[in-house]
């Protein structure tokens, strides 16, 4: 078995914190690195505890979870951060992407794929509840009405990068477009290349939010 998936919870509501470290401590790929009830100290916290992914919530005493996000990951880039919320409308979900977030759940039905949304985020991908990924869609480059720029992204480019938008894994982009997984990865690693970033969520906000503004 490879090393364990570090993850740490902020959940303001006691019985869902409860529920979610239940699901992470149940599990023999995950270890709990903390949970906490705001996130005021995420910082700190990610300094002592060294979680790989955190679930956050948005809602929150004393900050939201947005500026939680905006915070970490000024000082710890690397650490992936999936939202779980209640919340739906387009300017919670740009501004949590925008600030850092590497995916955006319903709470509504994330706890059925928690664990798999953890382990996508891991493995390069963008964990998004389809109705939020429909709104992303939604924006003028996924739709394909075009933008003032395209980063010189090929249309095939466009095409994987419209796909992981959704929340698709690598292995399911390679069967959607028939190929192979070692080609996605190919493709994707171009796609950073050219935008100069480091991850899927990173590439759909360069691409899809700012384009938005």
């Amino acid at each position: 078995m490879g090393d364990l998936i570090r993850v740490a919870i902020y959940e303001d509501n006691a019985g869902l914190r409860e529920i979610l470290a239940s699901i992470i401590r149940d599990s023999d790929e995950f270890e709990l690195s903390g949970e906490f009830a705001h996130c005021l100290d995420v910082v700190r916290n990610t300094k002592a505890f060294s979680p790989d992914v955190i679930i956050m919530d948005i809602d929150m005493p004393g900050r939201s979870g947005i500026d939680g996000v905006k915070d970490l990951k000024a000082v710890y880039p690397e650490v992936e951060v999936i939202m779980n919320t209640v919340f739906d409308d387009d300017d919670r979900i740009f501004s949590a992407l925008k600030a850092g977030a590497t995916g955006y759940l319903l709470k509504k039905n994330s706890l059925a794929n928690l664990l798999t949304s953890i382990k996508d985020v891991k493995n390069g991908g963008a964990p998004i509840s389809p109705s939020i990924a429909r709104k992303v869609l939604q924006l003028p480059f996924a739709s394909g009405k075009g933008t003032d720029e395209n980063y010189n992204l090929t249309e095939r480019e466009i095409e994987i990068l419209k796909l992981l938008s959704k929340g698709l894994s690598y292995k399911m982009v390679a069967r959607d477009m028939n190929i192979s997984l070692d080609t996605v990865r190919t493709y994707v690693k171009r796609i950073y290349e050219k935008l100069h970033v480091h991850s899927v969520t990173e590439a759909v906000h360069k691409v899809f939010i700012e384009n938005k503004q």
